[in-house]
């Protein structure tokens, strides 16, 4: 949700703090398959927010 609100210019990700102690991956999740279109996708957006940063 907040990838999404960056993507859109509404949201700004230096001031987004996680704290890994609480947001894990249920085991599960180490196995998710992932269409090729959305990965690349991905790649390009996580871009065009560090191009923004710079």
């Amino acid at each position: 949700m907040i990838a999404e609100a960056a993507a859109r210019g509404q949201a700004d990700l230096s001031l987004v703090s996680v704290d890994s102690t609480v947001a894990r991956a249920h085991h599960d999740a180490a196995g998710m398959a992932v269409e090729q279109e959305a990965l690349e996708k991905a790649v390009e957006e996580e871009k065009e927010v560090l191009a923004r940063r710079e």
